[in-house]
Formats: structure tokens, C-alpha cells, sequence
């Protein structure tokens, strides 16, 4: 099931207008992605078979452009607005506040404006005017009460992606035991592996060099050590499943902000397996081409808000995953090293996990594990 939104404010799609071919018409949102509905070919829309926020199935009609020479006919017939409700209702009454003064006054205005109601000796709202019939465009801002210059809101209405997202967390939130440990991670060692290599590994693999593949394969090798932390309970039939492989979701750039894909089967993976599927993702995030398999369910996640200049925080698992762990920005911090204080690449880390299934113990073993790769590459490459 997908949601027909409103098209972007560039374009205008009505009836009548002439859109020229591949010029976008509408979005279509999912509870993944939003995908851009184009003209299939230049003419005048005729018809609309969908309004805005409508639910609509994959395959569905949603408009008719009519080409060639007789497409200025079909634009002579336009839509007629729908006629105004005979029913308007009465305006709210104001609130009395006559007999109070101070914070007492205060607190009934602010009761007025939040349930719309009109403030003393201001003018009754006017009724609202009728909805046009094209697709329907962002509310205007709604001013505040009078005596209040320049405080204005907006009501937008949330998106199908939000609104799953928001159903997710809450579903998360409600259903797992959630509890957070950490570490700090010095990426010393990591960072300078990193620009030694970053050229000749381009020129030979053709893919950048990043830190996020260590953070990867430091974490499916430490999954496969500690299968519970890659497990996830079955409530409905109250049973554990234990998983053979790894599949990691990550977070990946794209023009309308990070989207969230999966690496599959990052256990066999080796660093510059994992770089080249980053860069097949980052590929068509930015071309806008990922299909539902590269956002497919993932058992273990990675979520960074170091991006963002985030210091210490927790993280929010996404089932069936069991697991997150949580990336923070890298600051140099002293740290004592062979009994010296030094300057060294510091991270913290976090794990947040379904304490149902994973124990502490298992959690912090986890963790430590996947701090003592990070400090030390070679561990990698040893499998130790």
C-alpha cells in the first residue's frame, strides 16, 4: 500500500495544465522511500484519478494526459469546485477573564489560543473557505492571537515515512527490554591505517576507503562470536532464533537525507567486499534507484551521530534486529598510553540491546570486542 503526497512546490499538478515528459507529477510515499510519479509523455492532464493522501496499490491509475494535436480540446473542461458547506459552525464563545488578573488571566488566554477559541474583544474568526479540488497544498500558517506580534504556527501533515518510523519506535519502545552499555574506543591505529592506505586502495579496488567498513566487520566478527547478540526472541511463539549470518544495516547518504540500507552476509565479507557495497548503495541512493531489497530487515544495526557533532547517546533497535550499536564524533582527548599521556582519536561507543535476550555480560564482552579491533586493525585480518 502506498500514499499519493502532494507534489513538490516546483510544480503544480491540475487539471487542464500541460506537463512535458518526465516533469514530476506527484510523490508516491511508502513506509521506506518516496518515489517521484513522472509524465510518461508531454500533453494535457485530463484527468486526476487520485487525490492527495489517498491509498493507493501498486499498479493503480492515478492520472491521464492526453497527447497530440486534440490535447488543447480536453483542457477546455475544467473542474468545478466543490460548493460550500450550508452547515458553518458557531464561532466558539470568548473566554471570561473579567474577574482575573495576573498569572490566573495568563493561563486562560493561553487556554484559548491552544483549543482556538477567540481571545477578549478580538474579532470571530471568519468560516473557513472551501478546498479546491486540485492536490491539496501545505496549510498556510495559522496566526496566534492577537497580542502576540510575530508568534505564528504551521500544521504539515506528517509524511507516510514519518508516520511508519514513528509506529516503529513506539512498537520497539513497547515490545524489548531496551539497555544501553559503553565503552570508549581510541581510533588511533584505525584512522591511520585509513590515510596510509586510502589512495592504493582506490586505484586497486576502485572504491574509497572508509572507517565505517572497520566498524563492520569488527562487528559481524564479534557476532558470530556471541550469536545472542545476533539472535532475536520470537514472542510469537516464545522461542529464540539464533542466526548463521549477518546482515547489518547502515546508514547511507542520500539527497533527501540518510536513509537506512542493509549489507547482507557482512560474516564472509572481507573490508574491500564491504567498501564496494557501500559504494553500489551510495550509488543509487544518490541516483534515487535503491530498490526494497537494499533496505531489507537487517539483524544488527550501526546508527552514527557523530556525523551531527553527537558526543555520547543511545540508540533505538529496529526489529527483528536484537542489537545497535551507536557511533559518536571523533575528538582528541589525553589518554595514557605505556604510562604516558598522549593525544590520541577518541570515540565513545554505545550498544543498546534487548535485555531479554542478551545479557549484560554478553553485551560488554560484545562491545570490548569490537573496542579492541577498532584500536587494533590487525585483529581483522587475523580473525583473533
Amino acid at each position: 500500500m502506498c500514499r499519493l503526497a502532494p507534489p513538490p512546490r516546483r510544480t503544480t499538478s491540475s487539471f487542464g495544465r500541460s506537463p512535458d515528459r518526465g516533469e514530476i507529477l506527484a510523490l508516491i510515499e511508502t513506509d521506506k522511500v518516496s518515489v517521484e510519479v513522472l509524465a510518461e509523455a508531454s500533453g494535457v492532464l485530463t484527468e486526476i484519478l487520485a487525490k492527495a493522501d489517498d491509498s493507493v496499490e501498486v499498479g493503480t491509475l492515478l492520472a491521464k494526459i492526453q497527447t497530440g494535436a486534440g490535447g488543447a480540446v480536453a483542457a477546455a473542461a475544467p473542474v468545478a469546485a466543490p460548493a460550500a458547506s450550508a452547515d458553518v459552525a458557531a464561532p466558539a464563545e470568548a473566554v471570561d477573564v473579567s474577574g482575573l488578573t495576573g498569572i490566573r488571566a495568563g493561563l486562560a488566554r493561553a487556554h484559548a489560543a491552544r483549543h482556538g477559541e477567540p481571545m477578549p474583544g478580538a474579532a470571530a474568526p471568519a468560516a473557513a473557505a472551501p478546498k479546491p479540488s486540485a492536490v491539496a497544498a501545505v496549510p498556510a500558517p495559522v496566526v496566534a492571537a492577537e497580542g502576540a506580534p510575530g508568534r505564528t504556527e504551521r500544521r504539515v501533515p506528517m509524511s507516510a515515512v514519518r508516520r511508519r518510523v514513528a509506529q516503529r519506535l513506539k512498537e520497539s519502545q513497547n515490545a524489548l527490554a531496551l539497555i544501553t552499555t559503553f565503552q570508549e574506543a581510541d581510533l588511533t591505529e584505525s584512522i591511520k591505517l585509513r590515510e596510509k592506505h586510502k589512495d592504493l586502495f582506490q586505484k586497486t579496488h576502485g572504491a574509497q576507503l572508509g572507517v565505517l567498513s572497520f566498524f563492520i566487520k569488527a562487528c559481524a566478527t564479534g557476532l558470530m562470536d556471541i550469536p545472542g547478540v545476533n539472535g532475536v526472541i520470537d514472542d510469537a511463539t516464545s522461542e529464540i532464533v539464533y542466526r548463521d549470518f549477518v546482515d547489518i544495516s547502515v546508514p547511507i547518504p542520500s539527497p533527501r537525507g540518510p536513509v537506512t540500507c542493509t549489507l547482507r552476509n557482512c560474516e564472509s565479507m572481507s573490508i574491500r567486499d564491504i567498501e564496494r557495497g557501500l559504494a553500489g548503495l551510495m550509488e543509487k541512493a544518490r541516483k534515487d534507484q535503491l530498490a526494497v531489497e537494499d533496505m531489507s530487515e537487517a539483524s544488527f544495526g550501526i546508527v552514527d551521530s557523530g556525523s551531527a557533532g553527537g558526543m555520547l547517546g543511545t540508540c533505538f533497535i529496529n526489529p527483528p534486529a536484537s542489537a545497535t550499536l551507536g557511533t559518536n564524533a571523533v575528538k582528541k582527548r589525553a589518554t595514557v598510553v605505556d604510562g604516558k599521556v598522549v593525544s590520541r582519536e577518541m570515540m565513545y561507543l554505545s550498544l543498546t540491546y534487548d535485555h531479554r535476550l542478551v545479557d549484560g555480560r554478553e553485551a560488554a564482552t560484545f562491545l570490548g570486542s569490537v573496542r579492541d579491533k577498532l584500536e587494533d586493525p590487525s585483529r581483522m585480518l587475523l580473525d583473533v
